[in-house]
């Protein structure tokens, strides 16, 4: 049987991996922090055809938005799905009316 010795050192810093020191967002309660600009952006970064009144209250129920965001959140990712440029949908309108 293995003993374990109840005065053991912790591991120092750089024996941790990244995932060990990385802490999600919470709160005081435990729960991830979701905010209505959190989902306006998450809707704007994914899919901005959705961005109307009637559209987005729609899209953010059906789809499940604030999961969404909440589990991005905890994986390190929201700020990087943000972030990103959006798609030049309009381009392809604009260059046919030129054409």
């Amino acid at each position: 049987m293995k003993q374990t010795n109840p005065r053991r050192k912790p591991k120092a810093a750089r024996e941790y991996g990244s995932h060990e020191l990385r802490q999600p967002p919470v709160d005081l309660f435990g729960d991830v922090v979701v905010t209505n600009d959190d989902l306006f952006d998450w809707v704007a970064a994914i899919s901005p055809a959705h961005l109307h009144e009637r559209a987005y209250a729609l899209y953010v129920q059906r789809y499940d938005v604030a999961g969404k965001v909440r589990t991005a959140k905890l994986h390190g990712d929201f700020e990087a799905l943000t972030a990103r440029p959006g798609r030049p949908w309009h381009a392809r309108l604009a260059l046919h009316a030129i054409l």
